[in-house]
């Protein structure tokens, strides 16, 4: 019954990314957040995260979205097959290769320190809960996380 509870209480909704020119010309990202319960609106409520690491963060969740790792098998030898039919699209392999040079990047702790609280939407307390470490410590390295994908972002050219 309460997890019954916790359903009801979702409200996903979209949200933009991007500046007010990018949505006059219908260009920027759209990402799909539960308004009411994700991690990432709460840090940036707490003022935990500022505004650049919040969108930072929110691209992170955006390139998971576009990859849909998990949700369904393609078959990945048809991928360069001019004469088959291509089943993955090519957003979807770009968002997948972004992913692998980002986990090269970043290493495996900040990757998935990344997907739990941005994915996953874990909150610092439960995601220290599962690494047993000091909340103040995985809030500091969640913002190292999220400062060193800003960097990969920006040197990367889309």
């Amino acid at each position: 019954m309460e997890v019954l509870k916790k359903l009801d209480r979702r409200k996903i909704k979209p949200r933009f990314i991007g500046t007010k020119e990018e949505k006059a010309k219908g260009q920027g990202k759209v990402v799909m957040i539960n308004v009411v319960e994700s991690s990432l609106d709460i840090l940036r409520s707490k003022k935990a995260l500022n505004n650049i690491q919040y969108y930072t963060a929110l691209k992170y969740r955006r390139l998971w979205e576009k990859s849909r790792i998990g949700s369904y098998t393609s078959n990945f030898n048809k991928i360069g097959d001019i004469t088959g039919w291509n089943d993955i699209a090519i957003d979807r392999i770009d968002a997948i290769y972004k992913l692998s040079r980002l986990h090269t990047w970043l290493g495996d702790y900040a990757s998935h320190l990344l997907y739990k609280i941005c994915v996953d939407d874990y909150t610092i307390k439960e995601a220290s809960a599962i690494y047993q470490v000091d909340r103040s410590y995985l809030g500091k390295r969640f913002r190292e996380a999220v400062e060193e994908l800003k960097t990969f972002l920006d040197q990367s050219y889309d």
